[in-house]
């Protein structure tokens, strides 16, 4: 994983929707993931399509509490 950002920031990788790869802090404050990762987005604004890990939309849905 090469980037970390907070877990409450609107982005695709903090978002339910996206089905990439990320992993958390013991605390699920802070989200890991590869920035270079496109995954499906399962739901969301972008519902079908492969988006960037940095992407966000209106519909996105905190993931990590």
């Amino acid at each position: 994983m090469a980037n970390s950002i907070p877990s409450d920031w609107r982005m695709c990788a903090t978002c339910s929707h996206w089905c990439g790869r990320t992993s958390t802090d013991p605390w699920c404050k802070w989200v890991d993931f590869d920035n270079n990762e496109r995954a499906l987005c399962s739901g969301g604004g972008f519902n079908g399509l492969s988006m960037q890990a940095m992407s966000c939309c209106s519909n996105w849905t905190q993931r990590f509490k």
